[in-house]
């Protein structure tokens, strides 16, 4: 039974030691704002050259990703467009057509008879 309880028991560690003597060049290279500047430009130096390894490894650059977008904009302008009416024809022209047509079906229905 008494194993039961200690299983069961909540434990939190508890640490003695909290803050141990740092190396004094390291202290001072925290605390300098020069050198936390040069460390966030060699940091942005390298993050930006491995940007370009990976641009120039799959074969695409600032240029491409931006006609890609354009290209994806340019879609999507086109189908959500409402469809525009489709160009009308002359009102005499269409009367033409209907009568070559109405023409064209009598005499065909006069050679099927």
């Amino acid at each position: 039974m008494m194993r039961q309880d200690f299983d069961k028991t909540i434990r939190i560690p508890v640490i003695t030691d909290l803050v141990r003597a740092g190396d004094n060049e390291i202290v001072e290279q925290v605390r300098n704002p020069r050198s936390r500047q040069q460390r966030r430009e060699t940091f942005e130096q390298r993050l930006k050259e491995r940007i370009a390894e990976l641009q120039s490894a799959t074969g695409q650059d600032e240029y491409s990703g931006l006609a890609r977008a354009h290209a994806i904009r340019s879609e999507n302008s086109k189908q959500s467009a409402p469809p525009t009416a489709p160009p009308r024809i002359d009102p005499a022209v269409e009367k033409h057509i209907d009568q070559a047509r109405d023409e064209l079906i009598r005499e065909l229905s006069g050679m099927l008879k």
